[in-house]
């Protein structure tokens, strides 16, 4: 029975992330010739750490790095830039009009048996923790974050 319950509740969740990370919203290209007005971007760094535990890095991974305008667009998923995210990647570089942005970063657990839930991931395997923050881009400076995840 908790077999059952378990299966179905990672297809739950994994439908959920796949409904929240699509984006709705269409995307307008730049055209790289149009002069009309300056462009003046300012760089979101973003060092994704996945924390230490006891578990082998390879089974924790980087799942998630999205970028949105404000709060209530991070929930809804509609975000201005997403990462195509690498465990072998630690670094992540957004450019950005200068403004305060919303980052989440979100790490998931693939471990067997019960070690994803005694290294506190939320529903054991396939759990995920998230980080969330806020970082102000300044006109041609280099903001520098590293998303804290709770333990």
């Amino acid at each position: 029975m908790t077999i059952m319950i378990k299966k179905s509740a990672f297809w739950i969740l994994a439908g959920l992330l796949f409904l929240i990370s699509c984006d709705k919203t269409p995307v307008v290209p730049v055209d790289p010739t149009d002069n009309s007005k300056p462009r003046i971007f300012g760089t979101l760094e973003i060092e994704f750490r996945v924390p230490g535990s006891y578990l082998p890095p390879s089974r924790v991974l980087r799942a998630d790095l999205s970028i949105a305008k404000d709060a209530q667009s991070l929930y809804k998923g509609q975000y201005l830039q997403m990462a195509n995210v690498y465990n072998s990647q630690l670094t992540y570089q957004f450019d950005l009009a200068p403004g305060v942005y919303y980052y989440q970063a979100g790490i998931i657990c693939v471990a067997e048996g019960d070690s994803c839930s005694a290294a506190s991931f939320p529903g054991g395997k396939f759990g995920m923790k998230w980080a969330i923050g806020t970082a102000e881009v300044k006109e041609s400076k280099i903001t520098h974050v590293v998303p804290q995840f709770t333990r």
